[in-house]
């Protein structure tokens, strides 16, 4: 098997799974004074340790949450709501992760003003694009650190830099479920305000996720309880996940990138007619190939058939009969849209060869069929 979609989910690490073991049997609830609650306590410390040392901030910074999509709703929902009189404008991007938009929709009809920055051919906002967007009245900015869908970095230290120019109260925050552990982010270098988390993209376990909000930053808990996360996020802690977490980030190896280059060069060479959808600043861990003439989904099951695993775009909305909302704004055409797979790396190698040789036997495959 070759597994290809870890822009998707990765395969839990060795780490992570004796660490989610061990919490299972240390079953106490982190909230209980004795003993075992006090175990179950050092595991969400030791975890919020090793977060806040990769993001090189204060532990007491970062709330657990139960994953990527929880985080960016709190953050956006959070913080829009709680500085509504400081401002009704807020800017986002068109590439964002559904998990960003929707709320920012929500946001819309409870009266805000949003405005949606397209990218560039090459899938990277242009900084001169958002500068042009941002008002005095501006609130609250939400882009992503790497697009889930090409690979392609987008330009966050320059954006913070426009809102600390053109306004007063404006926070930053940052989608950074794909690059976290995979590419330098430091809030307090970039001056980010919030950073959304995620541990099932990173060899950890699904359902866990974490949320950096910098000090002096105020949000309107989504979730209220029993007070849990310093009242930030109530409801008990998922302590095995959270301990898996703290593993996968202790643990996290990197990625070789010079695989998406020679995948992505032999690919150009072996098969005609294909499109690279990304060539932005791409973090080198996601590849979007276009086949044009052929459906996707199509070469997705003929690929699994092989042996090998690839995506057809965001997991969290492949399963809906519509076109990539991120390609569409980069200005595909509608043949690119619907042929087009991504491929995302993890630590693990992999045949190159074998994937570029089935890739060109499945394409002229499915290409002598649609003709």
């Amino acid at each position: 098997m070759i597994y290809l979609d870890n822009a998707s989910t990765t395969k839990p690490s060795e780490e992570a799974k004796k660490a989610a073991l061990l919490a299972m049997e240390n079953f106490g609830n982190p909230s209980s004074l004795h003993r075992l609650g006090m175990d179950a306590e050092k595991i969400l410390k030791n975890t919020r340790d090793a977060i806040s040392q990769k993001l090189s901030v204060d532990a007491k910074n970062i709330f657990f949450t139960s994953g990527g999509t929880e985080s960016n709703n709190t953050a956006i929902l959070g913080y829009a709501r709680a500085n509504k009189k400081r401002g009704n404008h807020l800017i986002t991007t068109a590439i964002e992760h559904p998990s960003v938009l929707e709320p920012f929709k929500i946001l819309e009809k409870e009266g805000f003003e949003v405005t949606y920055v397209m990218p560039k051919k090459d899938g990277e906002i242009l900084v001169e694009d958002f500068k042009n967007e941002v008002r005095e009245d501006t609130i609250l900015a939400s882009v992503m650190a790497v697009n889930n869908e090409t690979g392609v970095i987008q330009p966050i230290s320059e954006i913070k830099s426009v809102l600390k120019e053109k306004t007063k109260f404006s926070a930053l925050h940052v989608d950074a479920v794909q690059g976290f552990c995979k590419i330098p982010i430091f809030p307090k270098k970039y001056g980010i305000d919030m950073i959304s988390v995620s541990a099932h993209k990173i060899h950890g376990i699904k359902g866990t996720g974490a949320l950096y909000v910098g000090d002096g930053v105020n949000i309107k808990p989504l979730i209220n309880g029993g007070g849990q996360e310093k009242m930030f996020r109530s409801g008990t802690e998922n302590v095995v996940g959270i301990a898996a977490f703290g593993a996968a980030v202790s643990n996290f190896k990197g990625i070789d990138t010079k695989k998406r280059e020679e995948l992505k060069e032999k690919i150009i060479s072996n098969i005609p007619s294909v499109v690279i959808n990304g060539s932005g600043n791409n973090s080198g861990y996601v590849l979007n190939v276009s086949f044009p003439g052929i459906k996707a989904e199509i070469l997705l099951h003929s690929l699994e058939a092989k042996g090998i695993y690839v995506s057809t775009g965001s997991a969290c909305s492949s399963n809906k009969p519509m076109p990539s909302h991120v390609l569409t704004s980069m200005g595909a055409t509608k043949e690119e849209i619907l042929g087009a797979i991504r491929m995302s790396f993890c630590e693990e190698d992999f045949d190159i060869d074998f994937v570029v040789e089935t890739l060109k036997n499945e394409v002229e495959n499915i290409r002598k069929y649609v003709r």
